[in-house]
């Protein structure tokens, strides 16, 4: 039987980038110690604790892969619940990553800040949340994930 799961996305969902958006495009924008600058979004540490005692959560990014090392620092140090990680910079590497999760997890639920975030969500045939990125209302994840039966 498959894990019952929770996909999440990092940037602008769990992770507020915005003092180093400004560096987009360039190589500072993904050195460690800029990373480790970013805070967690209001809610979103003690809202994904809350729900790993009865779902795997899945943290998915838009970054390269090669900050995957800083990116598990960053949840940990933080405090997120341990979750398996899969970064891709690019939609159709994300894709591909959803296709594969498929035959690992049962997706109970998407959440994301963006909307293709959802294109992600449909191939995973779960429900979709998108919020407001850099400021998500859990409490209405919590009103729809409350009702799931484990």
């Amino acid at each position: 039987m498959k894990t019952k799961a929770i996909l999440v996305f990092i940037d602008g969902t769990i992770c507020d980038t915005r003092h180093r958006n400004d560096l987009f495009g360039t190589d500072a924008f993904s050195l460690d110690e800029n990373i480790l600058k970013d805070a967690p979004t209001d809610g979103s540490v003690e809202f994904l604790n809350s729900l790993a005692d009865r779902y795997s959560i899945v943290y998915i990014g838009a970054r390269p892969e090669g900050v995957m090392d800083i990116t598990k620092q960053w949840l940990e140090i933080t405090g997120f619940p341990r979750g398996d990680i899969y970064l891709a910079d690019t939609q159709r590497k994300r894709l591909e990553i959803a296709v594969s999760l498929k035959n690992k997890y049962h997706f109970v639920a998407g959440i994301g800040d963006r909307w293709d975030d959802n294109e992600l969500h449909l191939e995973l045939g779960c429900q979709s949340f998108i919020l407001r990125e850099y400021h998500p209302n859990w409490s209405t994840v919590e009103k729809y994930l409350i009702n799931e039966r484990i």
